[in-house]
């Protein structure tokens, strides 16, 4: 990326102090994780509360499969056109407008009577995961390569824990006195301002609008990028681990307000607790030389998620419901481990690409696993946690065999595959 002012430099935010507390992340990697805290706070506000929601419309399990799993289709097939837009156009603009969608997604949802009112608005606030490939390049070019996974940790999980700390128990409690509708008007007006701070941002142009006009290197397409066996492996975790895992986990309020007794401020109160929890394994991931290397650390967090699923299953005492819940909170650290692996095993100019690629994978998972997860509700309650916990297992143990195998997954070196300098690790451990 060709951006002068990427580490720490460029224009001083004299209207807003505090974003110059950067926290070691960079002048535009520190704004980023703002706009991650305070517009992720839209989302964090009524993630606790989503699929009550929408059965509060009317909806059948298998139809609130239909509603969260109905965004992830169109992002879906909008991801692998908007990693080429990532890797041949300036990625502000790409970033600041998908970012913006969801604002139009909270106003529809907070307007939706009927169930499948809700789709659209599910549709719209989903597309914001279009802005990933771009997003992801633009931290990846951004940060050192030495510090990449703590950049985006800090970025994807620490900042979105940390308004999950908060906002769920403030979402919790509007459901209970105002009603759902207010908490969605709440978060559009987050998302508003998570956008204003991040039109702070430096923009960056892809490294390939200069470096393959003069170097004459040929142009590598998904065709090539599937070639690399690095790719295929971070690729297929990107799959298997929202389809397994959300399987699960999805209809897991629901599991615990039907099936536990568990209210919906209590759930709530819940999520902020746990995501004290949750960040305390983000700083794990951050600043523990062991779990920085992404398959390492995807093997922990998969063996946390496994513990909380059999402890939901297995215990009814709401202690041990609060502490099983509070483990499956763990699981947002994987996103910066599997995008820092993304980041190792493919040069700059492609990586636009590549996460768009590994996106499209995330999407099939993100997609199939609510559907399936409603479906397999609707016949007994237990069945998503069941089918989530003997899937997962096997999961966690991949990644730690991939971990181990990581010097065998280098990238080929040569024309008709993706090529750099030097040949890269699928996992940079």
């Amino acid at each position: 990326m060709n951006d002068t002012n990427h580490q720490s430099g460029g224009r001083s935010p004299a209207r807003w102090p505090w974003l110059s507390r950067d926290l070691g992340l960079g002048r535009n990697n520190g704004i980023l994780f703002w706009v991650h805290l305070i517009w992720g706070a839209g989302f964090t506000i009524q993630a606790a509360l989503w699929t009550i929601f929408i059965e509060s419309l009317g909806a059948s399990p298998t139809q609130i499969g239909i509603v969260v799993g109905g965004g992830a289709v169109i992002r879906t097939l909008l991801v692998i056109p908007a990693g080429i837009l990532a890797d041949r156009f300036p990625l502000k603009p790409v970033i600041i407008g998908m970012l913006a969608v969801p604002i139009f997604g909270a106003i529809g949802l907070a307007l939706a009577t009927e169930w499948w009112h809700a789709l659209a608005g599910a549709v719209l606030m989903d597309l914001s995961g279009v802005a990933i490939p771009a997003l992801s390049a633009y931290v990846a070019a951004a940060s050192k390569p030495e510090d990449r996974t703590r950049t985006m940790t800090y970025i994807f999980s620490l900042s979105w824990l940390l308004s999950l700390a908060v906002a769920p128990a403030i979402g919790g409690w509007l459901a209970a006195t105002s009603g759902f509708r207010t908490v969605y008007i709440v978060g559009a007006v987050l998302f508003a301002c998570g956008i204003a701070i991040a039109t702070r941002i430096d923009d960056m142009r892809p490294a390939r609008d200069t470096d393959d006009a003069s170097s004459g290197e040929p142009t590598i397409g998904y065709r090539q990028l599937l070639g690399s066996p690095g790719v295929r492996v971070v690729l297929g975790f990107h799959l298997l681990v929202p389809l397994l895992v959300f399987t699960g986990i999805t209809l897991l309020p629901n599991f615990m307000n039907d099936e536990r007794g568990v209210s919906v401020a209590t759930i709530g109160v819940l999520a902020s607790i746990g995501a004290v929890v949750a960040f305390g394994t983000s700083l794990l991931v951050s600043h523990w030389k062991p779990l920085t290397r992404p398959f390492m650390g995807m093997t922990a967090i998969l063996g946390i998620v496994s513990i909380s699923m059999a402890l939901m299953l297995s215990f009814t005492a709401l202690p041990i419901v609060a502490f099983a819940f509070m483990l499956r909170l763990c699981f947002s650290p994987i996103w910066s481990l599997m995008a820092s692996a993304v980041a190792e095993v493919t040069p700059e100019r492609v990586r636009g690409r590549a996460y768009g690629l590994c996106e499209f994978g995330v999407g099939i998972g993100d997609t199939t696993a609510p559907i399936a997860s409603g479906s397999l509700y609707s016949v007994d309650h237990r069945l998503p946690l069941g089918v989530g916990l003997v899937t997962t297992v096997p999961l966690t143990m991949a990644a730690l065999v991939a971990h181990r195998l990581r010097r065998r997954f280098t990238l080929v070196q040569s024309t008709n595959a993706v090529s750099d300098a030097e040949a890269i690790s699928a996992t940079g451990g």
